[in-house]
């Protein structure tokens, strides 16, 4: 039997669109168990305890890239993670099911594999990445085959993701945004994007704050979350260092260089909207598997 904990990611990053991934100290933790027959799934909502469970689809598709049949599992979900959010929770479920499919079978696959195979089951590699493998990354397709990059973040800085009650749907996310681009929009967003990757790992606080705009989702998309410009308000009037859409949203991520600030931020967001609040660190390992 194995235990196999994935961390919630934070997709974009600010201007990082579809490229960039933060993995944060938010976990589901997941328990795979060979069985003679059957496939038993246990510790989420009845509807979602069959075959059809996205944790049991990358289990049963990485077996089939394997070659090995198993004629049974039981998966035990405890994921803390809030879905359809914008915390990455269906990578992690992708994530969890191919390396619980992985361990069954006895290791045959590296992480660089199980990464092609989670990110052709997802789409694209931006969530799968941190989930994979922790930390800040940049994942990108070449020739088909997804490559990571790995960045670091500075240790002085502190995260806070604000998670309302409504959700966005990526369906909703994507339609929102526009069919074309400026060359002037593709520059800014190339440009913050390579300095807001140097702010973060200098944890220069200056060129973070100078760099994390962004005009490819975040003017689009903002107009899907009601508690976006509040939240925006508290930040500017609290002088944290940036607000950034998580994912799709609806949840909004918060940097700031002191726990203080941020701790002031969670305190009047919640006085005027309903929002959970998720003070976090950049988890620097990403999946773990664990023989138990």
């Amino acid at each position: 039997m194995f235990l196999v904990s994935v961390p919630a990611t934070s997709a974009n990053v600010g201007a990082g669109f579809d490229c960039l991934g933060l993995a944060l100290s938010l976990r589901g933790n997941f328990t795979f168990r060979s069985l003679p027959n059957d496939v038993i799934i246990k510790g989420c909502e009845p509807a979602y305890c069959t075959k059809d469970n996205l944790v049991y689809l990358a289990f049963e598709r990485t077996m089939n890239f394997i070659g090995k049949s198993i004629s049974g599992v039981e998966i035990i979900i405890d994921c803390e993670i809030p879905l359809q959010r914008g915390l990455g929770s269906s990578a992690v479920c992708i994530v969890a099911g191919a390396f619980g499919a992985n361990a069954l079978a006895g290791f045959p696959l590296s992480k660089e594999e199980l990464f092609a195979i989670c990110t052709d089951m997802e789409g694209h590699p931006d969530n799968v990445g941190p989930a994979i493998f922790g930390g800040l990354t940049l994942s990108y397709m070449s020739d088909e085959h997804p490559i990571m990059v790995p960045y670091q973040v500075h240790e002085s800085l502190h995260f806070m993701a604000v998670v309302p009650e409504t959700t966005v749907s990526t369906h909703d996310a994507r339609a929102i945004l526009p069919k074309e681009l400026s060359y002037q929009d593709a520059v800014f967003n190339i440009g913050h994007c390579a300095a807001f990757l140097k702010g973060l790992e200098t944890g220069n606080t200056a060129l973070i704050r100078s760099s994390a705009g962004d005009r490819l989702h975040e003017p689009y998309r903002k107009q899907l979350i009601p508690e976006y410009e509040p939240l925006f308000a508290l930040c500017k009037a609290h002088n944290a260092l940036a607000l950034l859409i998580s994912g799709s949203g609806s949840t909004m991520l918060v940097i700031s260089d002191n726990k203080e600030t941020l701790d002031s931020i969670e305190k009047d967001i919640l006085k005027t909207c309903s929002v959970t609040c998720h003070q976090l660190q950049v988890e620097q390992k990403g999946v773990i598997v664990t023989e138990v």
